[in-house]
């Protein structure tokens, strides 16, 4: 997906809301002195639902 110009965002398949996380595991990088992503798991939460959720992955409109 990096050569593509689309853009794509996840949503909660129940409400279709992009208020939406998954589980994940951060390590501290202390050669960057940040926080650094290792590893996404399926898991995935719906912030307005308030419960799990199935993440649909939608083609967002180019920007403007």
């Amino acid at each position: 997906m990096a050569n593509d110009s689309k853009r794509y965002g996840m949503v909660c398949n129940v409400c279709g809301s992009d208020d939406v996380s998954r589980d994940a595991w951060a390590a501290w990088d202390t050669r960057k002195q940040e926080w650094v992503l290792r590893c996404a798991f399926d898991d995935a939460f719906c912030n307005r639902c308030e419960c799990e959720a199935r993440l649909l992955e939608v083609e967002l409109a180019p920007p403007t």
